[in-house]
């Protein structure tokens, strides 16, 4: 069974990643902006101690755009994280300490950090905030800081300790989750769109050669014929039938002779141009599709290595043939731009070199088709 291209697969991982970076972009935004419309207001009132705090995370958040920006996603993702642990902090050290509302920052960081990070991340970042509550309370009963509460006690520690661990664990098992769903549903569309190509691929696509089929004919000409007019050219189609083939299929058997028309298939692609297209029609029949051409002698010149190279000795299944071809030529704009009408001159022109002896090929000419 012939598989798609590779090149035609989607690949989604480069959406879900894409997707992601947007999030952390418009993350990084919200927090710059509100943290550059805290400063003016902490400047007022004088809270020289927050401005150093705010300038560092406005810096810092500037700086993991421009690392986003240039594709370091991962970095940009570290200093957000940094960025909004730090701010937490500070909010709670300088206000009332582990009974601060702004304690609510670290569950938002530890969701944050175990979707756009990973557990390694989470775990780091949790451990980090947990470390930070002891050194606060135990800051504030040694006299290192004076806060805005009015007592304290380890019982804050423990109850606020469980409360962020609680929270800590919801948030980590709902974005393991989510995140297990996106990898799950990146899976299925994988999946759908391997199945989607390959069944277009199979629609246009010949089962025993693997060269476009018939229904892919017209479209080649009409992307040759538009690519040629441009250079001011023309497009040849040539009517390929392998001469006795039906003889040696009977002889033979179907085996030997889907492997030759195989070898043709293989033979003729080697000798034509990357601009150039083959088509098997049916049967023993192809067509070739050829671009560029402004004379008759340029198709000459490609159809003389397609007959000396298919005329080489060929041993298929211990049996050595030496295969040969007739070939009818038609030409756009010369003898018409319509597609089908081509073909059918091309056809007739095939049946004259047949007529003709077999083994060459033959040009258009109109008192064929009277």
């Amino acid at each position: 069974m012939n598989e798609p291209p590779p090149h035609k697969q989607l690949r989604h991982t480069d959406s879900v990643q894409r997707i992601r970076q947007k999030r952390l972009e418009q993350a990084i935004l919200v927090v710059l902006i509100a943290l550059v419309a805290l400063t003016p207001f902490n400047l007022a009132e004088s809270k020289i101690t927050v401005v150093p705090t705010l300038l560092f995370s406005i810096l810092s958040l500037i700086t993991a755009l421009m690392l986003l920006r240039k594709g370091y996603a991962q970095s940009a993702a570290t200093l957000t994280l940094i960025v909004m642990f730090v701010c937490t902090a500070q909010a709670m050290w300088g206000g009332v300490g582990l009974r601060s509302s702004a304690l609510i920052g670290f569950p938002v960081a530890l969701l944050f950090a175990m979707i756009m990070l990973g557990q390694r991340a989470f775990y780091l970042a949790l451990a980090a905030m947990l470390g930070y509550m002891a050194i606060l309370l135990w800051a504030t009963n040694n006299g290192w800081r004076t806060g805005l509460e009015d007592s304290t006690d380890y019982r804050w520690l423990v109850d606020y300790g469980i409360i962020l661990s609680a929270a800590s664990f919801i948030i980590r098992v709902l974005a393991a989750d989510l995140l297990a769903l996106l990898d799950a549903l990146h899976v299925q569309m994988d999946a759908a769109t391997r199945s989607r190509l390959q069944a277009e691929h199979l629609a246009n696509h010949d089962n025993l050669t693997g060269l476009p089929n018939r229904r892919m004919a017209e479209h080649y000409f009409n992307e040759l014929w538009t690519l040629s007019q441009q250079e001011h050219a023309g497009v040849g189609l040539v009517f390929v039938d392998v001469d006795n083939f039906k003889t040696f299929n009977d002889s033979h058997g179907h085996d030997l002779g889907d492997e030759l028309l195989r070898h043709l298939g293989n033979t003729i692609s080697g000798q034509l141009r990357k601009s150039d297209r083959l088509v098997r029609i049916a049967g023993d029949e192809f067509l070739i599709l050829l671009s560029g051409i402004s004379k008759g002698k340029d198709v000459e010149l490609i159809l003389d290595k397609v007959r000396s190279a298919v005329a080489r000795p060929v041993t298929i299944h211990s049996e050595t043939v030496i295969p040969a071809l007739s070939m009818g030529i038609s030409l756009a704009p010369e003898h018409g731009e319509n597609f089908r009408e081509l073909v059918t001159m091309a056809d007739h022109a095939m049946y004259q070199a047949k007529a003709a002896g077999r083994n060459q090929y033959q040009f258009f000419r109109p008192k064929q088709l009277k």
